[in-house]
């Protein structure tokens, strides 16, 4: 009886010592990827809760979208989605009239982006301002560039009704996507589903 006892402790301890070991993700740990706004009418933030709950109806491990005035350690996440409004038409530079403004200039600049891939959004009434459309939208381009990002998700000027648009980087291709909840609302949902499929199709997810 004392050797089949021995033997079932053995057997017993070694099952228990080959068992793989469980790996569980901290609850307080980044999602993958992180998705940051900034507004003045409330426009931009529920256009970027459209690409959250399209983000997460397509099974991306996203954030909840989060005011870049309340972001902290942006550069831990292993993609960014950031998105503005445009307020200051046709200045150089500081267009949101937001927390971005700030933030471009003087946090941006110290943060290392490089092989992170980084997408854009903008909000802007097309009519209203049709010679400035989504312009800080360009700008966040422009600046999360020279931060060493890759920029991803580039998409048509097709529908939109502008004359002209710093979003607008070359010919017919806007820097990201761009939203207009003065004119266009009743596109903002499917622009936004369509982009995040086109997102993960370029491999950002």
């Amino acid at each position: 009886m004392k050797i089949v006892f021995s033997l079932a402790f053995i057997t017993s301890a070694s099952a228990w010592t080959i068992s793989p070991r469980a790996t569980f993700r901290s609850s307080t740990s980044l999602a993958a990827t992180g998705v940051f706004y900034s507004t003045m009418t409330g426009n931009t933030e529920t256009c970027g809760g459209h690409i959250v709950e399209a983000l997460k109806g397509a099974g991306v491990d996203a954030s909840d979208l989060t005011d870049i005035g309340d972001a902290d350690g942006v550069d831990g996440y292993d993609s960014l989605i950031v998105g503005a409004p445009t307020w200051h038409t046709g200045a150089d530079s500081e267009r949101s009239g937001t927390a971005w403004d700030e933030w471009l200039y003087n946090t941006l600049p110290s943060l290392d982006l490089s092989g992170k891939k980084v997408a854009v959004f903008g909000c802007g009434d097309q009519e209203g301002y049709a010679d400035n459309y989504c312009d800080a939208a360009g700008e966040l381009y422009d600046q999360f560039k020279a931060a060493g990002a890759t920029l991803v998700g580039l998409t048509s000027t097709e529908g939109y009704n502008h004359v002209e648009s710093k979003a607008e980087i070359e010919a017919g291709k806007f820097c990201g996507q761009m939203f207009d909840e003065d004119n266009q609302y009743e596109e903002s949902e499917g622009r936004a589903k369509n982009w995040v499929d086109q997102l993960k199709g370029e491999g950002m997810f």
